[in-house]
């Protein structure tokens, strides 16, 4: 082998930023997605690192077909093509290849492999051919080594003549071979049919080639012979179709890719332009000379850890931390830091015998200390767990400052949970965690506030974490009794149901498999089937279709529906029912792109109401003995905000009068008198109203009335007439995220659109969406959020509580002898949480259960 020196890395670039791009989770940056250039640079500089090439180039296949397709029609056509959200990041992957300098070589009619063949067969170099491609195999020689991607972005296996023969049972010569007999189904290279791995190995372990294999067709059996002469033809072709051309016509030599490493600033810069912060931190990938203050990155932290092996050090410890500490404490064990450099931890055991461990039981008393002392911030990871966890041990912690919330802030589409996917993106060390939390916390806060969202995390995310606590802790009372009859009564109008649809089909078949469903009614009963593909697809968008075609189709969608209700709701609430006929939900503050608040186990957030059976899930709901249940919503609040947002003057009149919007929308569009506005047409113009916050299309408006795709057309056209406003603020929208690659809330919460740079027309149309109802979604989310805190603030010292919050209603189980007050209290903070140029107005209910509010 020569001298390290000269060693060349020739970088399969299609295979590694493929792997690259399923290997990671979505990352964007100005609004672009780019996990997979951060994973390319990653495989990239860990392949410099270790073979340390005097030379370096990346071969990329180009879209134009190659003399593989010309040969053979079926050459790849069954292979996928690539996805929108990884083409769109060639281009930043390769301006990063030309700011590293390092060559990038492309040849239309010839693939990645050909190039990569002719540059390690032309060079004296000892080459390392960097590839999730086996093709490249046949490449290895004394002076030819293939690093193999496996999983992730990691873990890879270096293949010599050795290795290829230990872990393959194959030569370099025969891997040609064994694809001319068994095929290559990524390729579709079809080989020889009905003979596959095994079966080839076997043939070229005693014959060696493809041409004595059928030289010696007389000492096969007589299956395998036949099998052998039938594909003859199809067996040389693919062996061509396999074969790697070394002989391409490019002039690129080894000593005209040089590798420049470290990197200069043009690369720190690029790095920093996209947010690779883990890269930034790494000192050994960049040249020492750089000058620059505002762009320099922070120095890698080498973090000293320290256990504790008393509860005086622990006490010390914690008496001598102030200003900001992290803080990770749980059953596992607690971890104390106040600087990066040095963390001190104890996992907790509950072994008596073990001497070199504090106990849960010992530490309570110290940790109380600095959690509840309010002049020390503490850095945390999922605050309302760490209050959630601290209740039982009578630990009221105070001043907490959330890292996964303040990601969920800067950019909601990066991970923030769990821990170890946080710290990763951001590339710390998951096994320091409190250290890692107080790096974050400095990198976040400075993210914050370079997009202004510093008020939208101290101003909502942060005061609202106690919030959802108390409301989870308090709970909403179930009629378990009541859940117990209803699950009777669904499970027997499920069989009488089920009985139906075996008669009307004429057979006993499994309801709940769209296998079995699908051949009764699209072969058995013959029912037109328009899905796509072999298998049936029975979703609603299939089957309603149908309704008018058989009568089984509507005992189906009503079987789903009862089926649906007593097993996810009625028997899945009673699972999570407390022995007190409490139910407590997870409120879940970081999940949703919009800033909705989410809820889970169960979701309270989805309980059914706009059908009977629905209904009478919610009457299950009801207020505990001496308290009844206030509701209040939000009275077309997103409506509100789009007349604020436009300016549309009609819409602000039409609030600001108290108009029936609907009405006065009908009108408009039908050119009627109000007066004189029927109630279909009004139901037409509330679904135009609501459809154009999401940027309903004709067809989707169509759906949603059951009319004509030209009626629908026509609405639309007519509101935007009637609307001009509206119309310019909703393509004012896209522009403005297109232009700087979020949308934004009233209160500045911004939500990445990279959907918008998509060269998938569906993507970019889901991403026009996303810029048009972003702003008005999440500002409602906004707007409650500021008056769950106003509500809860007011309730303090009643016996009334916040128990529930759905989107734009919140509940409260207020104390019969404080329901007035409560009404008031609920009116005036939802009300006046904030200034619009139309009237924000509030429904308000009661009732004993939730339906009667």
């Amino acid at each position: 082998m020569e001298n390290a020196r000269d060693n060349f890395i020739i970088i399969d670039g299609n295979s590694l930023v493929n792997r690259a791009f399923y290997a990671l989770p979505p990352m964007t940056a100005q609004g672009k997605p780019v996990q997979a250039v951060y994973g390319f640079a990653t495989m990239l500089i860990r392949m410099i690192q270790n073979y340390k090439p005097k030379y370096i180039a990346v071969a990329f296949d180009l879209p134009a077909p190659t003399f593989r397709h010309k040969m053979y029609d079926g050459y790849k056509a069954t292979r996928k093509g690539m996805p929108d959200e990884l083409a769109v990041q060639l281009p930043v992957l390769k301006e990063m290849l030309a700011r590293m300098g390092i060559t990038i070589l492309e040849k239309e009619g010839y693939e990645a492999d050909d190039i990569i063949g002719t540059l390690a067969h032309g060079t004296s170099c000892f080459t390392y051919i960097v590839t999730g491609d086996r093709d490249s195999f046949q490449l290895i020689d004394d002076s030819t080594s293939v690093v193999m991607t496996k999983r992730g972005i990691t873990d890879v296996l270096e293949l010599d003549e050795a290795g290829l023969k230990q872990e393959f049972d194959l030569t370099p010569a025969q891997v040609i071979e064994y694809k001319a007999i068994a095929g290559d189904g990524s390729d579709n290279i079809p080989g020889v049919t009905g003979i596959g791995d095994k079966g080839a190995k076997q043939l070229l372990g005693e014959y060696g080639t493809l041409d004595k294999i059928y030289e010696n067709l007389d000492k096969l059996s007589a299956a395998m012979r036949k099998k052998l002469e039938e594909g003859r033809e199809l067996a040389y072709l693919s062996r061509t179709l396999a074969s790697i051309d070394t002989n391409v016509p490019i002039f690129a030599r080894a000593e005209e890719c040089p590798c420049r490493f470290p990197f200069d600033d043009c690369v720190r810069t690029f790095f920093i332009d996209y947010g690779f912060k883990s890269l930034l931190k790494r000192t050994d990938i960049f040249e020492k000379n750089y000058d620059g203050e505002e762009a320099t990155p922070p120095s890698e932290i080498r973090c000293e850890s320290k256990e504790f092996t008393s509860v005086s050090e622990l006490v010390n410890v914690i008496q001598s931390m102030k200003g900001e500490t992290a803080v990770e404490f749980g059953a596992q064990g607690l971890w104390l830091a106040s600087s990066p450099e040095t963390e001190y931890s104890t996992k907790f055991s509950d072994r008596l015998d073990d001497m070199c461990a504090l106990s849960l039981g010992q530490c309570i008393d110290a940790v109380k200390l600095v959690l509840e002392d309010d002049s020390v911030v503490k850095v945390v990871y999922d605050a309302k767990k760490l209050i959630a966890f601290c209740e039982p041990l009578d630990i009221a912690p105070v001043a907490l400052w959330d890292v996964k919330l303040a990601q969920y802030v800067a950019d909601v589409l990066k991970p923030n949970e769990p821990f170890s996917a946080l710290a990763a993106a951001h590339g710390l060390d998951v096994e320091h965690p409190a250290s890692a939390m107080l790096v974050l916390r400095k990198e976040l806060a400075a993210e914050m506030k370079a997009g202004r969202l510093e008020e939208v995390f101290t101003g909502l995310e942060m005061p609202l974490v106690p919030v959802l606590r108390d409301m989870e802790k308090v709970g909403f009372k179930l009629d378990i009794g009541q859940l117990d009859k209803l699950n009777t009564e669904y499970t027997a109008q499920e069989k009488e149901i089920e009985r139906e649809i075996f008669e009307l089909t004429g057979q006993e078949f499994n309801i709940k498999s769209p296998r079995q469903l699908g051949k009764v009614l699209f072969e058995d009963l013959g029912l037109p089937y328009s899905g796509k593909g072999k298998n049936y697809s029975t979703g609603a968008e299939i089957l309603e279709p149908l309704a008018d075609k058989h009568p089984v189709i509507e005992k189906i969608l009503a079987y789903r529906a009862v089926t649906k209700l007593n097993s996810t709701y009625v028997v899945g609430l009673k699972k999570l029912t407390g022995a007190d006929g409490i139910i407590h939900t997870d409120f879940r503050q970081a999940v949703t792109a919009t800033g909705r608040l989410s809820s889970a186990e169960p979701n309270l957030q989805n309980i059914p109401v706009r059908d009977e059976r629905g209904k009478r899930l919610r009457a299950l709901f009801t207020s505990r003995d001496g308290f009844t249940l206030v509701s209040a919503d939000y009275s077309q609040i997103e409506l509100r905000l789009l007349a604020h947002f436009s300016g549309d003057e009609i819409l602000r009149t039409a609030y600001s009068n108290g108009d029936d919007v609907h009405t006065y929308t009908a009108a408009k569009v039908f050119g009627v008198e109000p007066e004189n506005v029927t109630p279909a047409q009004r139901r037409a113009a509330k679904a135009v109203n609501f459809g154009i916050i999401y940027g309903i299309s004709d067809f989707g408006l169509a759906q949603n009335v059951k009319i004509t795709r030209s009626q629908a057309k026509k609405y639309i056209e007519e509101y935007f007439r009637h609307f001009p406003s509206v119309k310019g603020y909703l393509d004012e929208s896209v522009q403005r995220a297109r232009s700087c690659g979020y949308a934004e809330t009233l209160t500045g919460r911004r939500r990445q659109v990279p959907e918008l740079f998509s060269s998938q027309y569906q993507l970019r149309k889901f991403g026009e969406r996303v810029a048009m109802n972003m702003p008005l979604q999440g500002s409602a989310a906004d707007i409650i959020k500021r008056a769950m805190i106003d509500v809860h603030k007011r309730l303090k010292g009643m016996k009334s509580r916040l128990i529930l919050q759905i989107h734009d209603e919140l509940i409260v189980e207020a104390s019969d002898d404080e329901t007035d007050i409560v009404c008031g209290i609920l009116k005036e903070c939802m009300e006046n949480a904030f200034s619009l140029s139309v009237p924000l107005t509030v429904d308000v209910g009661i009732g004993k259960s939730w339906i009667d509010c």
